[in-house]
């Protein structure tokens, strides 16, 4: 997928997502379902997944403004284009200019057209490294807000406001966790077709000058620099193309004959006078001077160009699938578990419970294989509780134990053993009598977030040799929804076989 059309997926989503809230999570569930069965060939590819998912959903209210928004990101990108090669063609006539009267100096052109973008360089290096330098992370930031990219961002105000708010998602500061990279890259993809066009506006400028003017080149400065030292750095500058254009190397003739000594008005290194004849001769700085902007100035600032496309097409595509809800989606479409909505009022299940079971299968189709883990020893047989997960759907495949005595180590080893569990789904069971602590809350978002799980995660409370309370069962409900899960299930088990 390119980037214009992650983009595009992108702002789409963030908006369905939003507006599919005033949904029903169980009619959700199911819609979402019978899509992912359609996709299930993209299951380990989730961008194109929730592409699929966007081309198939109908949501109640839900405006498309993702194919706007990437409109005006091509209208920002040809502004950026023509403002580069303006801005470049600009430049160089202004330190080329010549009237005739003096020569040009060649210090002006190499030290703003050349040695200066060689720094910006630096910089964009700078600025683009992933991690924060612990005595430059001021000076990272400072760069980064100096992108000529958030030209583009200002000038994203002269269009309609629809177009403007739906390609804001990118740096809307509610979304920053999730969307601070790619926006970064954005800027910089915008810095760089930006710097790409200035030179190419800068060589247009001065092959022109070149073609249609008798320009002549000499060199002057006031710093105690000899001729011999001048020729030895042009040719460290000319090392990348000496090779291949040798005629774009200075000579030390030319850095000798072309020395120009102003208090001596017109007068040039071994005090000719600067006649047409050598005017024309000193015309031969323009071959090393088209070698030093295309060296340093476009092929480095090509190359950041697509560095910065790679790196924002990669941060779009890790963004769409992390957008708020977007997990809970990919759950929805992948997890067999489609509704936790029982087809008559709820009631604890004794371990038979063979209309529970049948129901159950009726919705969710073939059993789910899971993890069972008992919660501060619940365990107390795992035989006996084996009738009560099948009446369920549920199919063990392991039992293992957290929370309880066991330390903050074992737990964590523990749920490193899930992350490497085959089965669909983990089954928690816990003593419902006994209040969920911040403990077991600790322990479900480290299933969800180490393991990167997209499958479902159910509670099961045991009520020990009784039914489980309603009064229990509200109060883990109440407690587990803190944690804001679509696909975090609490489940009922009666006293044990």
């Amino acid at each position: 997928m390119t980037h214009a059309s992650l983009l595009s997926d992108l702002i789409d989503l963030h908006a369905a997502l939003a507006t599919d809230t005033a949904t029903d999570l169980d009619t959700r569930k199911q819609r979402d379902r019978r899509i992912g069965q359609g996709l299930q060939a993209q299951r380990s590819q989730p961008v194109r997944q929730l592409h699929g998912w966007l081309g198939e959903v109908a949501v109640p209210g839900w405006q498309r403004h993702g194919q706007a928004a990437v409109q005006m990101y091509h209208v920002l990108c040809v502004m950026l284009a023509v403002f580069g090669l303006v801005a470049g063609w600009g430049v160089a006539r202004a330190v080329m200019y010549y009237t005739g009267d003096t020569p040009i100096n060649v210090f002006h052109v190499i030290g703003l057209l050349v040695l200066v973008q060689i720094a910006l360089l630096l910089l964009w290096v700078l600025a683009a490294l992933p991690w924060r330098l612990p005595l430059f992370s001021s000076l990272q930031s400072a760069l980064r807000f100096l992108h000529p990219g958030r030209l583009a961002r200002l000038a994203s105000g002269l269009f309609p406001q629809r177009s403007q708010q739906a390609l804001g998602v990118i740096w809307d500061s509610e979304q920053a966790v999730v969307m601070a990279p790619a926006a970064r890259w954005l800027l910089s993809f915008w810095s760089q077709l930006f710097s790409v066009w200035f030179n190419l506006g800068v060589l247009a400028a001065v092959f022109y000058l070149i073609a249609f003017s008798d320009l002549a080149f000499a060199w002057s400065t006031t710093l105690t620099l000899d001729n011999e030292s001048f020729h030895r750095l042009l040719t460290v500058l000319s090392w990348p193309w000496h090779g291949l254009f040798p005629d774009a190397v200075p000579s030390r003739e030319l850095v000798e004959a072309s020395r120009y000594y102003r208090l001596e008005s017109g007068t040039l290194g071994g005090g000719q006078v600067l006649s047409p004849a050598l005017a024309a001769q000193l015309g031969g700085w323009w071959p090393f001077l088209v070698a030093a902007i295309v060296c340093y100035g476009l092929l480095p600032r090509l190359l950041t160009l697509l560095i910065s496309w790679y790196r924002l097409r990669h941060h779009l595509g890790r963004a769409l699938p992390r957008l708020p809800g977007a997990p809970e989606l990919l759950a929805r479409m992948n997890s067999p578990l489609v509704s936790t909505v029982a087809s008559r009022p709820e009631q604890a299940l004794s371990a038979p419970a063979p209309q529970a079971a049948a129901a159950w299968q009726a919705t969710a189709g073939d059993a789910v294989p899971c993890t069972v883990v008992g919660w501060s020893d619940s365990l107390d047989s795992r035989e006996q509780f084996a009738p009560a997960l099948q009446a369920l759907g549920l199919e063990p495949r392991g039992w293992v134990s957290a929370g309880g005595a066991r330390s903050i180590q074992q737990d964590r080893d523990t749920v490193a053993g899930l992350c490497r569990q085959a089965g669909d789904a983990v089954a928690v069971v816990a003593r419902a009598w006994e209040p969920p602590l911040l403990e077991f809350l600790d322990f479900i978002q480290s299933v969800r977030e180490r393991c990167d799980r997209r499958q479902p995660i159910l509670v099961l409370l045991w009520g020990g040799q009784g039914s489980v309370t309603a009064r229990d069962r509200d109060a883990w409900r109440l407690t587990l929804q803190r944690l804001r899960d679509p696909d975090l299930h609490v489940e009922t088990l009666g006293p044990p076989a």
